[in-house]
């Protein structure tokens, strides 16, 4: 994320901004359209999905790189790198942007890579593979115990597998910023339940549970895209093999059954998948 800062002060007459924009498995976009901040003109990557553009020094805008919280990465508001803002789009592709950094004295920006997300069809999560997107499959949650506590799980392996490691995902809805918010999305390791002692009015029970249930949550960020619809969802450490699932309002440590059944229908299932 950046903010303005100055306007680019230069003896030049003309500065370049270059670079190369791939997707995110490092094909190269061709013809996909790319805008200076500040410049009014439009411009076109080569087959090869390279961009040179010379550009008049004159009221070209400066920006100061800054974190997601606004505050600029360095400690010293005028030592932090300072650039150009790049926007890129094609069609089939989530629009991308990126900061090509000011050389001191040189008459050309530091060259810049960017990597752009297709973009899926339909809603749903979609992790990123190493050749593809993997769409992640829903299932409805079930709950199973007695009349005072419930186990709420899912009770098919899912077909879709990751590689262990920082998972990346792109979450595609209909739903505003806010309606995500309101969804509390949770992110939760699973563990298979066979047999369970449940909670029962004359005291616990043996109960056959027989269903993938919660065990732990996972840390991950949503950082929106140049789109309403498209969110990237990372995690914050490497997952290690097993079983995880996407769920919303935290519904698969819920123990009444009423929460579950409250909710939309929509909004009854989980998106699992293994981690191999």
């Amino acid at each position: 994320m950046w903010v303005p800062l100055v306007l680019l002060a230069c003896t030049e007459d003309t500065r370049t901004v270059s670079g190369q924009v791939k997707d995110i498995w490092g094909a190269p976009v061709p013809e996909a359209t790319v805008v200076v901040e500040g410049v009014m003109q439009r411009y076109f990557t080569d087959t090869d999905g390279r961009f040179a553009i010379e550009l008049p020094a004159e009221g070209l805008v400066l920006h100061h790189q800054v974190d997601d919280d606004g505050r600029p990465e360095d400690d010293d508001d005028l030592s932090g790198r300072k650039g150009v803002r790049v926007l890129v789009g094609r069609d089939g592709f989530i629009k991308g942007r990126g900061l090509a950094p000011e050389v001191p004295e040189e008459e050309d920006f530091e060259p810049l890579q960017l990597a752009l997300y297709p973009e899926p069809e339909t809603p749903g999560f979609y992790a990123v593979g190493p050749k593809a997107y993997v769409p992640l499959g829903s299932q409805r949650i079930q709950m199973v115990g007695t009349g005072l506590a419930h186990y709420a799980g899912i009770q098919d392996i899912p077909e879709e597998h990751l590689a262990k490691g920082i998972i990346e995902l792109v979450f595609t809805t209909r739903l505003r910023p806010s309606e995500i918010a309101q969804m509390n999305l949770h992110l939760s390791r699973l563990e298979f339940v066979n047999k369970a002692r449940v909670k029962g009015v004359f005291g616990p029970e043996d109960d056959l549970v027989n269903l993938w249930v919660a065990k732990d949550d996972v840390a991950f960020d949503v950082v929106g895209f140049d789109t309403r619809e498209d969110y990237l969802i990372r995690t914050r450490e490497p997952l290690t093999p097993g079983m995880y699932a996407f769920h919303a309002h935290d519904i698969l440590h819920e123990e009444d059954e009423r929460v579950l059944y409250s909710l939309p229908r929509e909004q009854q299932i989980a998106f699992p998948f293994e981690v191999k």
